[in-house]
């Protein structure tokens, strides 16, 4: 292993503005994060890395650990959380309590990650990789820690969709998101050696009000089987396998 690289000022950047925004998800999203549209989107990344049971499983970007949360109620995995934020891993240290012995969080530099190689049954982000100053860095770290024969996952937000370049202009610290797109997925994840590569539209409609939440799932059912609509989601999934 490479001795510890120390952060870049964009990393700094990062760090500060994540630990600012602690425990204070229910103020940045619609309703909070912990809700029916993150169990859609860890649906779709469990699906894509085809998890079984015993894996272990990497997040690079673990936030608060809503995804973390998903992920051990519905699978019976090891799971390990890294993050650039103390602050935001001590909110889902308290999060994920009750999965005491199935969960490891640690402060970490996703561009230069302290495993070694081929340690990972599956790895994945969801909504990290456009805070980072070069993408395709922390895609190869991803890969570089990755078991021979095991699958990566990328879960971003689509660059079309609306609110998405508004964010990608207004907030330095999501300044990326204008280049998460599906020829940009292909290409990283093949130019980091992951085979087999696909990339999917996600989308879905607003997890509130929960009453409305049957008729939200009709809405997303008649949308994505509309392209024109479809391809503007808002998420994209990109997977495949080392």
């Amino acid at each position: 292993m490479e001795p510890e690289r120390a952060f870049t000022e964009k990393e700094k950047y990062q760090e500060e503005a994540f630990d600012k925004k602690a425990g204070q998800n229910k103020i940045y999203a619609v309703g909070g994060r912990d809700n029916r549209n993150h169990a859609i989107k860890i649906h779709a990344i469990a699906r894509a890395l085809k998890l079984q049971g015993n894996d272990k499983v990497l997040e690079v970007g673990v936030g608060e650990g809503e995804h973390a949360k998903q992920c051990l109620t519905n699978k019976d995995i090891f799971y390990t959380g890294i993050d650039i934020s103390q602050k935001t891993l001590d909110v889902a240290e308290e999060r994920l309590k009750k999965f005491m012995g199935r969960h490891e969080l640690k402060k970490d530099n996703a561009n230069n990650l302290s495993f070694e190689d081929n340690h990972f049954n599956a790895v994945f982000c969801a909504a990290t990789l456009h805070h980072m100053e070069d993408p395709f860095l922390m895609i190869s770290e991803m890969a570089r820690v990755l078991k021979p024969g095991g699958r990566l996952a990328l879960m971003e937000p689509n660059w079309i969709y609306p609110t998405n370049i508004g964010f990608s202009i207004l907030l330095p610290e999501d300044r990326n998101m204008w280049i998460m797109r599906r020829n940009n997925f292909l290409k990283w994840l093949k130019d980091a050696r992951i085979g087999d590569v696909k990339v999917e539209n996600l989308l879905y409609t607003p997890p509130v009000p929960k009453a409305f939440i049957p008729f939200y799932n009709c809405v997303d059912w008649i949308c994505s089987r509309t392209p024109i609509i479809k391809r503007c989601s808002l998420m994209l999934l990109g997977y495949g396998e080392k």
